[in-house]
């Protein structure tokens, strides 16, 4: 692992193995498929959002996705479209095999029934993931640009989610800040952002593969989010983590929900 690559790297597209990836950071022991701690604090304020009426309206869009699904499952039934977008072409060619029902798609089924949980059971897990099936549509995305989804556009979303994204995407302060502003420019005035990511973080590891991140604090997170034109309406962290220090040296993620001014 003598060899660092960046999300911006030529080399991301063809070294980054997205299944891979899945494996490591969400497959189960079929023996004791509990997801781990980070998704159920994930997932638990993603259902608070939802439950409380914040992430709601026409359009989603989730931009860095990666190759997973499991940040929009609560939102699934408050949304007309979701769009699930990357950079990375492998891993939306993940989240397209799991559209598509095909054998060898990556197995959200636990993630839905925790969910489901979550949500007192109103909807079985297939039929939650059928409603996905329908809402959902994939786009290349690139958090450096201007509008992030070039050469596509989208009428302003009434919510984004971007998780995990920005940290490694950028290299630097002024990256992260910048690239903040441009996610945020794709909702609507008075729409919601969630903005999840790492703080104290400097890499993650697939495979062979060592990837760098950039590491931010809490008050560098405040001040961008002002800078970007919103407002945090919440604010909370986590930091009992299943993950190893060889796999993942995060210290906290933290979770925020903002308002776009």
């Amino acid at each position: 692992m003598d060899r660092e690559l960046s999300e911006k790297s030529p080399e991301y597209e063809n070294d980054f193995d997205a299944r891979k990836y899945l494996d490591t950071f969400y497959a189960l022991d079929p023996e004791a498929p509990e997801i781990d701690k980070e998704s159920q604090f994930l997932l638990k304020f993603i259902e608070h959002l939802v439950a409380s009426g914040y992430l709601q309206g026409e359009s989603l869009i989730e931009i860095g996705s990666g190759p997973s699904i499991h940040h929009i499952l609560p939102a699934s039934n408050s949304f007309k479209k979701i769009y699930l977008t990357d950079y990375n072409q492998g891993n939306l060619n993940e989240i397209e095999k799991w559209l598509q029902g095909k054998e060898d798609a990556f197995d959200w089924s636990p993630y839905m029934k925790y969910v489901c949980d979550l949500e007192g059971n109103s909807t079985t897990p297939e039929e939650k993931a059928e409603k996905i099936k329908k809402c959902v549509s994939v786009l290349k995305s690139d958090v450096t640009k201007a509008n992030p989804l070039e050469p596509n556009s989208l009428p302003p979303a009434d919510c984004v989610i971007i998780a995990g994204c920005l940290i490694c995407a950028c290299k630097t302060v002024e990256d992260f800040k910048s690239g903040l502003k441009n996610t945020v420019s794709l909702m609507r005035s008075g729409g919601y952002l969630t903005l999840i990511d790492y703080m104290g973080a400097s890499y993650y590891v697939v495979g062979k593969e060592k990837f760098p991140l950039l590491s931010i604090n809490e008050d560098l997170v405040k001040q961008a989010i002002i800078e970007a034109g919103c407002v945090i309406e919440e604010f909370t962290m986590f930091k009992d983590f299943d993950f190893t220090e060889e796999v993942f040296d995060c210290k906290k993620i933290f979770c925020i929900l903002a308002r776009k001014l």
